[in-house]
């Protein structure tokens, strides 16, 4: 006798919530963000997944067409500093410089035609810095705290990093919507919405601001070790945080505030004046 197959009601299958996608993609973010590469000074584990020397090529190209200004004392004033500043973090001891850094001889320095007060570094050795920052840096010492910073952000290589974080942004969004691929159009860019929000406040701002850090700590170090008075980190981001203009809430931005700044490099400061104090007892008597 032929058998008859009952066909019995099967459950709903499955499917993972906005909430559960969500905490699996960010998850997965912070995963990869959190491996890889040491930052040098504090041990973090960092992911480079770009390349650095088409890093490289594309901060030249941008570079090169940025606008100079006509400032041959200024430029002579930033670059004797920067050649410190950089010969400083090559040279600087195990596990906070870099000495795969390109010799001082090698770095591009420009002053940018631009009177926003800013300073940058590429990699591939690029410095810039704006003609708008002489107004907030009077002393050898301030133009020091600004480029040491810069160059920091080089050896940590924070702008591969910045490459590499919006490349796993974009794999957990993918993760996101493959997860959400049953649910409804409107769940569906709800989740969306709501893992860029908290990637961004979550996880890339934080990241952001810790980069600032890493180059805050380093950057003392390497102006001590150049011969830069290191208690003037603490003096020029006093004078910077009176700059008129808007301050954005610090979890909304890229920076850490003002305050939390200056806290910061006054916790580090006998540690960096201690480095000073060296390099002042071996520098011979002018």
């Amino acid at each position: 006798m032929q058998r008859i197959k009952v066909q019995r009601n099967q459950p709903p299958r499955k499917t993972p919530s906005s909430n559960n996608a969500l905490r699996v993609a960010l998850l997965s973010l912070v995963a990869l963000l959190c491996a890889c590469r040491t930052v040098p000074g504090t041990g973090r584990s960092q992911l480079n997944l770009a390349s650095e020397s088409a890093l490289s090529e594309q901060a030249s190209a941008a570079f090169a067409q940025m606008p100079r200004a006509n400032d041959p004392a200024g430029l002579t004033r930033v670059k004797a500093i920067a050649l410190r500043v950089i010969a400083a973090a090559r040279a600087a001891p195990k596990g906070y410089g870099d000495p795969s850094l390109p010799p001082p001889a090698a770095w591009e320095i420009a002053i940018i035609k631009d009177d926003t007060p800013n300073a940058f570094a590429m990699p591939g050795g690029k410095i810039g810095f704006n003609s708008g920052m002489f107004r907030l840096t009077p002393t050898d010492e301030d133009i020091a705290v600004i480029l040491g910073h810069e160059v920091a952000h080089v050896v940590c290589r924070h702008g591969n990093e910045r490459v590499s974080q919006g490349i796993a942004a974009a794999v957990g969004a993918v993760a996101v919507d493959q997860s959400m691929r049953d649910q409804s159009a409107e769940k569906r860019k709800q989740a969306m919405a709501a893992y860029g929000a908290a990637a961004t406040l979550g996880v890339i701002l934080p990241f952001s601001r810790s980069h600032e850090s890493e180059a805050d700590q380093l950057g003392i170090v390497y102006m001590a070790l150049a011969g830069y008075n290191p208690a003037q980190s603490v003096t020029f981001w006093q004078r910077f945080s009176k700059e008129p203009g808007a301050r954005m809430p610090e979890f909304l931005s890229t920076h850490p505030s003002d305050q939390t700044r200056i806290q910061k490099l006054q916790q580090l400061l006998p540690m960096a004046q201690k480095i000073y104090a060296e390099q002042q007892a071996k520098a011979p008597t002018r």
